[in-house]
């Protein structure tokens, strides 16, 4: 673990963070988000915030097109029956960069011993149910004690 208890007097856990939720510009749109100030405070009271982009991580450029979930749904059920999300502007599938991003936030989570990430709702890749969030709850419902 990255963080171990023993080094700090007080411990906190870490925690991936979308990083658009930080003000860091890595959306589709490339265009600064309005930081949000006061949830960073509140969240750095309790949390060793680690930024993350699960599309850059996956090889995404930012910015990048507008993608588009095919099907109904991007969690459990997306992922076990052939996700598949597509650049319209391109026509492009774009599926595998969202499943390494996810995977390499995953392995990022291990290595820092986080158990949790905060999401972007509404988002294929950064949302709870999105494909990033679905692989973080997968793994830590397989391996309960590995993220301690």
């Amino acid at each position: 673990m990255l963080f171990p208890e023993t080094r700090f007097f007080c411990y906190k856990e870490p925690i991936l963070n979308i990083a658009y939720l930080l003000g860091i510009p890595t959306r589709w749109h490339s265009r600064r988000p309005n930081k949000r100030d006061a949830l960073i405070e509140k969240l750095k009271e309790k949390y060793i915030l680690v930024p993350v982009c699960p599309e850059q991580l996956g090889g995404m450029p930012t910015a990048r097109t507008s993608e588009k979930l095919l099907g109904k749904d991007f969690g459990a059920n997306g992922l076990d029956q052939g996700l598949r999300i597509i650049a319209p502007e391109t026509g492009e599938y774009v599926t595998r960069f969202y499943i390494n991003g996810a995977d390499y936030a995953l392995e990022i989570a291990k290595i820092i011993g986080a158990r949790q990430p905060y999401h972007k709702a509404g988002s294929p890749a950064c949302d709870r149910q999105g494909v990033t969030g679905e692989k973080l709850s997968r793994w830590n419902q397989s391996n309960p004690n590995q993220l301690k």
